[in-house]
């Protein structure tokens, strides 16, 4: 499972970003590209980008927003991946293979706001096994440590909050960390996904 979902996010780590930035799709015609590629790019409602990075393979693309519903906004790769998020945190994953199906943060969100106790709270999140049924994994998180940092980030040297969160459950553990600015809007993280695809790396870029 897992080389299959990281095939689908390498095609397009070499074309993403000047095919989303530029505009300019006529690389597809150039380049022939075929299979899960599409010659239509996405239709984007917004100037924001988005870099992803999965580290345990190197693939990178850039993203751009195709749909706001509420407060979470779909971004979507040249080539049909999307990935929801929920004021900056990941609701869910489509076409990496090993998909995050959904998760509720709100506990997450009430902490980054700077509203949350010291204690755990419960994060519940949801994938298909190999037979296509829904299998819920509930973990207890808590704010595991929050502190001034000065990062690199939309190519400028600049100061942030870094808050991390760890998660637990029998057999299994993560910390998610997410940098803010000012106004609480995550500017950078570091995600779980799944076991195949492990962390995910976010960078919000100028267009």
């Amino acid at each position: 499972m897992r080389s299959g979902a990281f095939r689908l996010l390498s095609p397009v780590v070499m074309i993403l970003s000047a095919a989303l930035l530029a505009g300019c799709d006529r690389m597809l015609g150039a380049l022939e590209l075929t299979g899960n590629v599409s010659g239509t790019a996405p239709q984007l409602i917004g100037p924001e980008r988005l870099r992803v990075s999965i580290p345990e393979t190197g693939a990178v693309a850039v993203l751009g927003p195709v749909s706001r519903n509420a407060d979470v906004t779909v971004w979507q790769t040249l080539d049909g991946i999307t990935l929801s998020f929920r004021h900056g945190i990941v609701v869910a994953t489509r076409g990496l293979g090993d998909d995050l199906m959904s998760a509720d943060v709100d506990g997450d969100i009430t902490l980054l706001r700077g509203m949350g106790g010291s204690g755990y709270y419960p994060h519940i999140r949801s994938y298909l096994d190999g037979e296509d049924r829904t299998v819920f994994r509930a973990y207890q998180c808590r704010q595991a440590g929050v502190a001034p940092d000065r990062v690199a980030a939309g190519g400028q040297d600049i100061s942030l909050q870094r808050t991390e969160i760890a998660c637990v459950s029998p057999g299994h553990s993560f910390t998610n960390i997410f940098w803010q600015d000012g106004s609480g809007q995550v500017i950078r993280s570091r995600q779980w996904i799944s076991p195949a695809i492990q962390y995910m790396d976010t960078e919000r870029v100028a267009r």
